[in-house]
């Protein structure tokens, strides 16, 4: 007989930790995210339900049921408000770190970025470098405490967005998060003192820019959704999932704002329409939000992928933007 207990989406926390070695677990020190709700990870099994041959009947029988739960990749897609929290709350900025491969100073998309060879297992990491990382999402403290514990994650796409007409100006965050080792959907460690709350002073807002640009012009910026990409690949075999993660064959960093059109920015529709004709980038502060520490966004080199107008209340330009290597200058470099 059912319990007459409920529970609220917003009663489940959502936590990580760098791991010390690649895909096991480490639920102490935990950091938690910011996050609006939680949605059900893709576990992703394998299953056949087909109907064999050789048996009587053409239904579908108990012989003919397969499952397979290690050879695969589990996914989880998260979103909130984004918090400078590396030091004592560490939790948001990380996932930028794992995504980057920075593991200190400012962020950055370096010049002629390679990503590290990580092998499931190996040591040699620190939980500060955040290579791979432990996910767990808590279950609320009047359940029976049956956490959702998955190790050997990497982040693989990162968005980092603000409206000046949304919750002013606040920056948010999405991000999608992989590992293909097999989670552990039945923990039932005590996190209540594992998870170090993240801190509700540390927000970053876009009015604390002291400065906005596009292609080295001051803009009157309204929106901006910072977009960082950089896939997993799982290979490998072991009784524990994939033997190793690494990443994709490209690292991108795109970039789609709105700003003023005004006499300061109508010229770069006519810079977007002829950047081909006579191969260029733009080599100066292709976009830029100053805000020393603060939320800070530098990309120094990039092309146009599109400008166009948008028509609302007053004229506006909706303008995107792919960061490239000019074999000197990070792509992107996030002052937190």
């Amino acid at each position: 007989m059912a319990t007459n207990v409920v529970f609220s989406a917003k009663e489940f926390e959502v936590a990580v930790q760098g791991e010390t070695t690649a895909g096991s677990p480490l639920v102490s020190g935990m950091f938690a995210l910011d996050v609006d709700s939680i949605s059900m990870p893709s576990l992703n099994v394998n299953q056949s339900l087909e109907v064999r041959g050789g048996g009587s009947g053409r239904v579908f029988r108990k012989e003919d049921f397969f499952q397979d739960n290690v050879m695969r990749v589990s996914e989880i897609s998260l979103s909130g408000r984004f918090h400078d929290d590396e030091s004592a709350n560490g939790g948001h900025v990380h996932l930028l770190r794992n995504i980057t491969g920075t593991h200190s100073g400012h962020i950055t998309v370096p010049t002629g970025y390679t990503p590290d060879n990580i092998a499931y297992a190996s040591s040699g990491h620190t939980a500060t470098e955040f290579d791979t990382f432990t996910l767990a999402i808590k279950a609320p403290s009047h359940s029976n405490g049956k956490h959702m514990v998955f190790a050997g994650c990497v982040c693989t796409n990162f968005v980092l967005s603000a409206d000046m007409g949304t919750d002013g100006g606040q920056y948010k965050w999405s991000a999608t998060i992989q590992t293909g080792k097999v989670p552990d959907l039945d923990n039932s460690t005590d996190l209540g003192s594992a998870v170090t709350a993240y801190a509700n002073n540390n927000f970053c807002k876009l009015s604390s820019a002291t400065d906005t640009e596009i292609n080295a012009l001051d803009v009157a910026l309204q929106s901006f959704s910072l977009t960082i990409d950089n896939p997993a690949v799982f290979v490998g075999v072991s009784s524990t999932g994939y033997q190793v993660v690494n990443r994709g064959a490209e690292c991108s960093v795109t970039l789609d704002c709105q700003v003023k059109y005004d006499d300061n920015t109508d010229m770069l529709i006519h810079a977007f329409d002829t950047q081909g004709v006579t191969p260029t980038i733009m080599d100066d502060d292709a976009f830029l939000i100053e805000a020393s520490n603060a939320g800070g966004i530098e990309i120094d080199n990039g092309v146009f992928t599109n400008v166009a107008l948008s028509e609302g209340d007053i004229m506006m330009l909706d303008i995107s933007i792919k960061a490239v290597d000019d074999g000197t200058d990070p792509l992107v470099t996030l002052d937190f």
